[in-house]
């Protein structure tokens, strides 16, 4: 069965939705308290950029993982609220960068209808939630309060990085890690290691 055409959701897929969504939002929080004010003092804004694709995975995981409509947007969404329990920095801005970069990266696995699930589906899904993300710490975010100021070439400079951060370390990185789980029998039953059976099967 196609994986945009499987059945409705069973209890297992929800609970290693739950599962993996927690885990992504304890990365996010790592990820905010201690790399990203370490990345900040060393590159400014830029920076930020070069390491930002990893809080893009509470998305891409799941998503990979489970082979489900809306597990990226949820994924990504309760891995913010994690993030936000853990007391972040970011505090409520999460209420917006947890479910719009949820919906981007849920775009790019539509448009390839939730079929196709290579290293260039995941890098898109990595890097469309950029789209989102950068205008809200340009206009809204209070930990860039010279960016709306920024000359174009840092912008461009800006956007570039994120975007390749966001292809690698949120799409990239996930399916070559999840990947390699599959390869050595730890993710059996799940989606993801069902369909490279079914590959297999096929070559």
């Amino acid at each position: 069965m196609e994986a945009g055409r499987r059945p409705s959701w069973t209890v297992r897929d929800l609970v290693g939705l739950a599962a993996l969504s927690v885990v992504s939002g304890l990365v996010f929080a790592v990820w905010s308290h201690l790399v990203a004010p370490v990345a900040l003092g060393l590159g400014g804004h830029l920076g930020v950029a070069a390491i930002y694709g990893v809080w893009y995975i509470g998305g891409t995981l799941p998503a990979y993982v489970l082979r489900r409509r809306w597990a990226a947007f949820v994924g990504e969404t309760i891995g913010a609220i994690v993030e936000l329990l853990l007391v972040s920095p970011y505090s409520v801005l999460l209420y917006y960068y947890g479910p719009v970069q949820g919906i981007m990266s849920e775009a790019a696995f539509a448009l390839r209808r939730y079929r196709k699930w290579g290293y260039g589906t995941m890098a898109l899904a990595g890097a469309l939630p950029v789209i989102a993300a950068y205008p809200f710490d340009c206009l809204v975010s209070p930990f860039y309060p010279r960016c709306r100021f920024y000359p174009l070439e840092l912008h461009t400079s800006i956007v570039a990085a994120m975007v390749v951060s966001g292809a690698l370390l949120g799409g990239v990185l996930v399916k070559a890690v999840v990947d390699a789980l599959v390869a050595a029998g730890r993710l059996k039953g799940w989606p993801v290691a069902q369909a490279e059976v079914v590959q297999g099967k096929a070559g």
